[in-house]
């Protein structure tokens, strides 16, 4: 009986542990799709949305090295337009936001969740690692409407965060089974309230892979209200770590 038992727990452990392996590797094969894995410049334009018409505009330049050690992107996002905002940086380094303004010549720590731009937060034009930074966990499999408007074949995965430190605690996240391309995910607060309804289309090549060029985030409290990221210029570059410095942001040209 023993034996048994001992067996049956064996076979318990291994199981759970399959399906967290599993899970782990379909948000790892999703991060290496949206995210380009060197060193890489692009360009971000981020057009907000109150009734399908247009309410505001902004551009920026997005700068973003992969860190050896830990494997998570350190990022610098500058703002080229609208004039208002020109040149301020936002900086990405040891999971801290720094927000510098030229006009004031300080700097800053920000919220990863704060608003940059209609739905878009700070934290959604930095580059991340879902696999990182959530534990994830298959739910099950079902078809879904894309961003493309046609159906897709999806693993529905669960994402809880480790820490604090992202912008969002919780996820629910849609994976294609053929292509491990991310299709949709809902954002959520630690008390389970709906953020942003997301949606990952205009797959392209870039650099070296077929990458959603485009990100379509609808408001979770008025649907009416949507925001869209549309990526181009990706390139590779080598880029400095003492770009990542916050004394260095007042120098900071790109260049």
């Amino acid at each position: 009986m023993k034996k048994i038992i001992l067996i049956l727990m064996v076979l318990v452990v291994t199981i759970s542990s399959d399906g967290a392996i599993s899970a782990k590797n379909i948000v790892s094969k999703s991060d290496k799709i949206r995210n380009i894995g060197k060193s890489f410049y692009q360009k971000c334009y981020i057009t907000s949305y109150i009734n399908a018409k247009k309410s505001e505009s902004m551009e920026v330049s997005i700068y973003s090295k992969i860190s050896q050690s830990s494997g998570q992107y350190r990022t610098l996002v500058r703002i080229t337009k609208p004039k208002k905002d020109k040149n301020k940086i936002i900086m990405r380094q040891n999971k801290k936001l720094w927000l510098y303004d030229p006009n004031s010549k300080a700097s800053i720590q920000i919220s990863p969740r704060q608003r940059l731009l209609g739905q878009t937060s700070n934290g959604d034009v930095m580059t991340s690692n879902f696999s990182l930074d959530y534990k994830a966990r298959l739910i099950k499999s079902e078809k879904i409407k894309g961003g493309d408007k046609k159906m897709h074949n999806c693993y529905l995965l669960e994402l809880k965060a480790h820490n604090s430190d992202v912008s969002y605690p919780f996820i629910e996240y849609w994976v294609e089974k053929k292509s491990f391309r991310p299709i949709r995910g809902k954002f959520y607060t630690a008390g389970k309230k709906l953020l942003k309804d997301v949606y990952y289309r205009k797959y392209r090549s870039v650099m070296g892979a077929t990458r959603p060029t485009e990100v379509l985030i609808f408001d979770g409290f008025s649907r009416n209200k949507a925001t869209k990221m549309k990526f181009s210029g990706a390139r590779s570059m080598s880029i400095p770590d003492f770009w990542f410095r916050r004394s260095y942001l007042p120098k900071f040209s790109g260049k």
